[in-house]
């Protein structure tokens, strides 16, 4: 209420006053020494004061009073929210992901439409508190006769009773029910994220605000690629031979298949970029990278003829060897080359 009437940001007449009447309520609300010396004294907050006051009676001074309940309203009741969970694999990422989703809920009753009344019949104002939906209780104490304001015990701050209940709902206004929902879940969505879908969720007995639907979504593990917020990443592993000379491997990609060029010396712990493979930001924009890692494979089980090329390109490129179980044969490559032999 402060935000709505500060003179900044409101042209309408008295708002400035409004907005001081609003001030003076919480500065007494929020102290509970002068909530006490209100309750007991009233505005004046001091001794001969006049007749007791009703801390209510303050917001109804603010806000402008009325009948229907404290501070000159009756707040509607809300329903409880309901939870569920889908879940989707990484390609509903790329383009979204829409789903039918059956939920239990608490919803209006459709023979009586949610007044828990049976058909033919209606709600009737309560007795009690006349439709206000609270009472109004007076006590004496040794300060003076203290005022308080309560939900109304009958009709439990409805404002109405039911003579006649519904059948099918026993008055309450509303059953069980499983409804199925579309739910749409946008691009770029990320594990453990939550979709509020207003209105969704239980409808509160006698009517109200329904609550809301909260949708965790979970995004299955790939067995290729790791999530780095908007980029995909994989490891790929290359031969020896791959590495030194380079080589143009097709490689898997979220959408489909993609070239790439493995540059020749290419080294463990390199990476290659894939600009506009990898996920789009949930709020709309360019999509990110995939990322692959490259990683050397040490060729092994290797035949003597490969051994022996081995050995020789090692010489040639002027390494000194000692292997341990064939330094006899590098001896004899090393002499061929010098021309010893």
């Amino acid at each position: 209420m402060a935000r709505r009437y500060h003179p900044d940001v409101c042209d309408e007449d008295g708002a400035e006053e409004r907005f001081k009447d609003i001030g003076t309520a919480y500065a007494v609300l929020s102290d509970p020494e002068k909530r006490r010396r209100y309750d007991m004294y009233g505005e004046d907050g001091g001794v001969g004061a006049g007749a007791p006051m009703d801390l209510f009676d303050l917001f109804n001074q603010v806000f402008g009073g009325g009948v229907g309940g404290p501070f000159g309203f009756r707040t509607e009741a809300r329903g409880a929210d309901r939870h569920y969970e889908v879940v989707i694999d990484l390609e509903a990422v790329v383009e979204g992901f829409e789903t039918e989703v059956e939920v239990s809920r608490q919803a209006e009753c459709e023979v009586c439409g949610g007044s828990g009344a049976a058909p033919g019949s209606s709600p009737e104002t309560c007795r009690l508190c006349r439709g206000h939906g609270y009472v109004r209780r007076e006590r004496a104490t040794i300060l003076g006769v203290m005022a308080t304001t309560i939900v109304c015990p009958d009709c439990a701050g409805r404002g109405t009773v039911v003579g006649h209940p519904c059948s099918e709902c026993r008055g309450q206004g509303v059953v069980q029910a499983r409804q199925k929902v579309l739910v749409s879940i946008p691009p770029g969505i990320t594990d453990g994220q939550r979709i509020r879908m207003v209105g969704q969720g239980d409808v509160p007995p006698g009517g109200g605000i329904p609550g809301d639907l909260l949708i965790l979504v979970r995004v299955e593990p790939h067995p290729l690629f790791t999530r780095r917020d908007r980029d995909l990443y994989m490891p790929l592993e290359i031969s020896f031979a791959q590495a030194a000379l380079g080589d143009q491997v097709i490689v898997p990609t979220i959408d489909g298949e993609a070239e790439i060029i493995v540059r020749p010396g290419a080294q463990s712990g390199d990476t290659i970029h894939l600009r506009g493979q990898g996920l789009p930001p949930l709020h709309g924009g360019a999509r990110g990278r995939q990322i692959i890692g490259l990683h050397v494979v040490t060729p092994t089980g290797l035949d003597e003829e490969q051994r022996r090329l081995l050995m020789e390109l090692a010489l040639r490129r002027g390494e000194q060897l000692k292997p341990p179980e064939h330094e006899g044969l590098f001896d004899r490559i090393r002499k061929v080359l010098s021309g010893e032999a």
